[in-house]
């Protein structure tokens, strides 16, 4: 048996001594002696707690306070009689070395007794953490503007608000062996796909990184058998989002320490839905549609540019193509070389917004891209032409609402550059042929990436380009149509 396995001494002092090498000597390890009057013999009992982690006020008040008021211990049942006496709602019995170490990790006050082979852990965990707050990145004018936090606990208090049902179920796991991040996973018993679920928790428990930091370490890791720049999981901050899909059967993954969810099965046209797609009346209602063109738009509007300006000039009007032709004379680079260096030029800029003081932000982007792009096109180092292709592509990039999802498009566009300047349409046809192939191979947890499009699945069509209306979405259950892919895992 290792020494981390073995159960915990008999001796205060050795237990002690332990826990002190453990944390080598760490100024914020606290162990308190304390002696309660007793009318039976004499009994030794040390408090143990990280106090940067743990609340002193609860320790004082509800732990150490009734221990000292006790008039009395059993010296054969003194576990019992101390577990009854204190005011701390989560109380556990640990026996072995390993679990000490843990449950101080994560901020409960663990209680030594001299004679005893077994300890006291008290929950008196006291994480920092920023209030709540609005979502940061899936903004929504109409619905809750709440966003979850960096407190897994807090995360899943959010979500039990909108679903108050016995059939929710949250199964907690611990990874990573120098960080021991607590992961949960929160699905509906009586909705959630059995063999969908054991897919992913057999996925989470294999997950072999020393630490754990975000949820898209998990992300990564479970999603790496398969290369693709579209994410196959749903990442979101919003509780209301979380909510409806669990309620659909699907699985939502907890990361302490992280303010994201994580949603699986993922299907490629659920990253076109907003929130307010479902607090906006479905009649006439097209900005689910809007959001579809312009992300297929925004692949093919620059490759277009290019296939007509250098193969294809016979297919733009005359009036367009003298304008064009008349812009060309005057700008001494290629037409590609013009949208690269563009494209770059823009993808600089939005990085480094992001990163910049929220205050120089604005004035930066102004600069950046109004005055830059048109000192470039006045001085004839680019064609007007050339900057408003750019400049709308990435607009139109924008219309998606989950972020990941519409940054999967960034090589793709480059590649199809690539295509269209060497073959021009027949170019953008082969890559929209690899591009399909590639999604249609793609599956999110054994189920197909492009589904209820391919396959069909009918009942599933009512909340997929358009919304229904919700009677006719929310009471009638979904059946995710699975392939081959969890039998594969299975033989392996």
């Amino acid at each position: 048996m290792k020494k981390n396995e073995a159960k915990i001494s008999k001796s205060v002092i050795d237990n002690v001594t332990f826990i002190q090498k453990s944390f080598h000597s760490n100024s914020d390890l606290v162990v308190r002696s304390v002696i309660p009057p007793l009318t039976e013999g004499s009994l030794e009992l040390s408090i143990v707690y990280l106090g940067t982690i743990a609340d002193k006020v609860t320790i004082q008040e509800h732990i150490m306070r009734p221990i000292l008021q006790m008039k009395t211990i059993s010296s054969s049942h003194p576990i019992g009689d101390i577990t009854n006496t204190i005011e701390v709602s989560d109380i556990q019995v640990v026996s072995f070395k390993d679990a000490v170490i843990k449950h101080l990790i994560n901020g409960q006050t663990i209680l030594l007794l001299e004679g005893m082979d077994h300890c006291i852990s008290a929950d008196t965990a006291d994480w920092k953490d920023r209030s709540l707050s609005f979502p940061q990145l899936q903004r929504s004018v109409k619905g809750p503007q709440i966003g979850f936090t960096e407190i897994s606990n807090n995360n899943i208090s959010l979500v039990k608000r909108y679903v108050k049902n016995p059939n929710l179920v949250i199964e907690e796991q611990t990874i990573g062996d120098e960080t021991n991040t607590s992961v949960s996973l929160m699905f509906l018993a009586d909705k959630v796909d059995s063999e969908i679920l054991d897919n992913i928790r057999n996925k989470i428990q294999s997950i072999q990184l020393n630490s754990i930091l975000d949820s898209s370490y998990i992300e990564e890791m479970i999603c790496e058998d398969q290369i693709t720049p579209f994410p196959l999981i749903l990442t979101t901050e919003r509780p209301d989002v979380t909510s409806g899909h669990i309620l659909e059967g699907k699985i939502a993954i907890f990361c302490d320490g992280s303010p994201n969810v994580l949603i699986a099965p993922a299907l490629f046209i659920q990253f076109f839905h907003s929130s307010e797609d479902y607090y906006e009346k479905s009649l006439f209602e097209l900005s689910r549609l809007v959001r579809i063109f312009s992300y297929i738009i925004s692949i093919y509007l620059i490759p277009m540019y290019i296939a007509f300006t250098l193969f294809h000039q016979e297919l733009i009007p005359s009036e367009l193509l003298i304008s064009l032709a008349s812009q060309r004379q005057m700008v001494p680079l290629p037409v590609v070389i013009e949208v690269i260096v563009f494209m770059l030029i823009f993808q600089v800029i939005l990085e480094s917004s992001i990163r910049l003081p929220t205050g120089i932000t604005l004035a930066f982007s102004i600069i950046g891209t109004i005055i830059l792009g048109q000192s470039a096109a006045d001085a004839g180092l680019v064609q007007l032409t050339t900057l408003v292709i750019v400049s709308a592509t990435y607009v139109l990039n924008f219309a998606v609402p989950i972020q990941p999802f519409a940054n999967a498009i960034k090589m793709i566009r480059f590649i199809f550059v690539f295509l269209a300047s060497i073959f021009g349409i027949y170019g953008i046809m082969l890559g929209t042929f690899v591009l399909v192939n590639h999604l249609c191979k793609l599956n999110s947890f054994g189920v197909p990436y492009l589904s209820p499009i391919a396959p069909v699945h009918i009942a599933d069509l009512k909340d997929t380009f358009i919304r229904m209306p919700l009677k006719k979405i929310i009471n009638t259950p979904k059946k995710y149509t699975k392939d081959d892919y969890i039998k594969k895992q299975k033989n392996e």
